[in-house]
């Protein structure tokens, strides 16, 4: 099962997953689990890091495209949302609504969850 990270910031697994997000997470050496910001200037002693990312860390349609492929995948991602121009959520929310938001969430936390089990740790729910 492994060494449980405690997540000071989120009382619960749906708090936890209204907040979640791709990026850097890092394990501390107390075991607190953080996503590393840009904003933050926090300074954590680090025990272990991971990336969460889609196809790469700079891409931010990643997650859509992925949940296009699997739930819309009778239309060409990038010819009908024009993912060389700016608005590309937009237009996805004006064909098909936010119903790809808790997919997104479920599927980087899935990520994040097997990067820690990988290292040794567990999520405090289970």
């Amino acid at each position: 099962m492994g060494k449980k990270v405690n997540i000071p910031w989120a009382k619960d697994k749906e708090d936890f997953m209204a907040s979640v997000h791709d990026g850097e997470w890092v394990v501390t050496t107390d075991y607190e689990l953080h996503l590393v910001s840009d904003y933050d200037d926090k300074i954590y002693e680090v025990r272990d890091r991971f990336l969460i990312y889609g196809l790469s860390v700079y891409h931010t349609t990643d997650w859509l495209r992925f949940f296009c492929d699997e739930h819309h995948p009778e239309i060409d991602f990038d010819t009908e949302f024009e993912t060389d121009r700016p608005g590309v959520f937009e237009k996805y929310q004006e064909k098909f609504g936010h119903d790809f938001e808790e997919w997104c969430q479920q599927e980087i936390f899935n990520r994040l969850k097997e990067a820690l089990s990988e290292k040794g740790y567990s999520l405090p729910w289970g």
